[in-house]
């Protein structure tokens, strides 16, 4: 993937890829609270992090930090939304 590919965001339909970023990593909740039980002592703290992409989603216009793995390339445009996709 590189900027200016279209692609689909989950069911959110197409999205241009703008530029690289760095996404926090997922947790479950459990392995949250078990990290991070007492917040106040980990004010400074920095997450994990790994490379992720920022997004616009061509219906909204919504930018938006998404990680990689919930890009796709499999999708259909349709006609009303190929016009905006310049």
């Amino acid at each position: 993937m590189k900027p200016g590919d279209v692609v689909a965001w989950l069911d959110q339909g197409p999205a241009i890829i703008l530029c690289e970023c760095m996404i926090p990593e997922p947790c479950t909740i459990e392995e949250f609270h078990e990290q991070f039980s007492n917040l106040e002592e980990h004010i400074d703290i920095t997450l994990p992090e790994e490379q992720g992409w920022t997004i616009k989603l061509i219906a909204t216009g919504e930018l938006i930090d998404v990680h990689e793995d919930t890009l796709h390339t499999d999708f259909e445009i349709d006609e009303k939304i190929a016009a905006f996709i310049v």
